[in-house]
């Protein structure tokens, strides 16, 4: 049996880290690890947990997504549970789980209250166990961590949003009966709100830029109404908004089963940040 603990209001304006990172009962929201990681051979991995609540006309309903990428290999592994209970979910100060599938226990740090991460995920083909720590306090993105979720002219369609875009990762996982020992960089996003995520106009695509001097760019773009906002973090762990940035499609993708098309692979320009261009490319 899961437990969740609410806070009041909806993030918008927001109050501390951690008054945000606790559930809010009106809103849309999620709790998401990302990183990359490599093993004693050089091989690179990818990793993804999030746990959603989500609300739709007024049913509220929680959604785990996970996955682990064997870059190498060309594989992709890929899992997605879904509760409308909320019996199987915990979310506090110390835990994001769902079940006993996947979750993050959580505990202080000198950067932030919840600084040290201990991540687990199973799935079928794979176990993971990582312990992340976070080099640099959270930053709030955007308009002073708030975000308009691509419709300029509604006032609800809004979040909240914060990250921790630097957290160091040590562990192993499990993957075809073979343990591999891993380390690498994670980044971690609290964000949620009102707004309605079934609307079209708030698909959007995002991306987290780690650079090999110590900084990292968060890029939010909405590509139906051309609205783009992020935020550029210094080494030093301060930051600014951005939002002047380009992003250039550079080929698309149409799944099969629903005919939507979504872009694959970018360039990206960030002026007057880093005068370099960068072509995103997918991994597999």
């Amino acid at each position: 049996m899961g437990k969740i603990a609410y806070t009041d209001g909806t993030g918008v304006p927001h109050r501390g880290f951690e008054d945000e990172f606790l559930t809010h009962r009106k809103c849309s929201e999620w709790w998401y690890a990302t990183g990359y990681l490599e093993d004693e051979a050089k091989n690179l991995y990818s990793f993804q947990f999030t746990l959603a609540q989500i609300r739709i006309a007024g049913i509220k309903f929680h959604m785990l997504l996970t996955a682990l990428t064997d870059i190498g290999a060309g594989k992709h592994y890929y899992a997605q549970h879904q509760d409308v209970s909320g019996r199987r979910v915990t979310s506090d100060l110390s835990e994001t789980a769902f079940g006993g599938i996947a979750g993050i226990r959580y505990s202080r740090n000198e950067k932030s209250a919840f600084g040290d991460m201990e991540l687990s995920m199973k799935a079928k083909e794979y176990e993971l166990n990582l312990a992340m720590r976070a080099q640099k306090p959270p930053v709030w993105h955007c308009e002073d961590g708030r975000l308009q979720m691509g419709i300029l002219d509604d006032p609800r369609q809004v979040t909240y949003y914060y990250s921790m875009t630097n957290l160091s990762v040590e562990g192993m996982f499990i993957l075809d009966g073979k343990t591999r020992a891993v380390k690498g960089k994670a980044w971690f996003d609290r964000q949620g709100g009102t707004c309605r995520l079934t609307n079209p106009l708030t698909n959007w695509e995002w991306f987290s830029l780690r650079f090999f001097d110590g900084e990292e760019v968060m890029l939010f773009s909405f590509p139906r109404t051309g609205y783009a906002d992020g935020t550029y973090v210094r080494a030093d762990g301060t930051y600014r908004r951005l939002n002047d940035y380009g992003i250039e499609p550079l080929g698309f993708f149409t799944e099969p089963g629903t005919g939507y098309r979504f872009s694959n692979g970018w360039r990206v320009r960030l002026a007057g940040v880093r005068e370099e261009e960068y072509l995103v490319r997918p991994a597999t």
